[in-house]
């Protein structure tokens, strides 16, 4: 099969919580380490970057 990308990426993860609750939840990135994760967190949560932004970063990486 041949993914062809016309746009962002789309990718979602389903998150159960302790009390049973289910999340849909959107993945923005995807990091080799906490630590860029989180500084990314921290930027998104300050405005210094949007989720377009780094959904733009996000589908430049290969498929996993």
């Amino acid at each position: 099969m041949e993914i062809i990308s016309k746009g962002l990426k789309k990718c979602y993860i389903m998150h159960s919580t302790t009390t049973g609750k289910y999340m849909i939840c959107k993945v923005l990135n995807e990091y080799d380490n906490k630590k860029e994760a989180d500084d990314d967190m921290v930027k998104l949560l300050t405005h210094e970057i949007s989720e377009k932004d780094l959904l733009k970063e996000f589908s430049k990486k290969p498929y996993f």
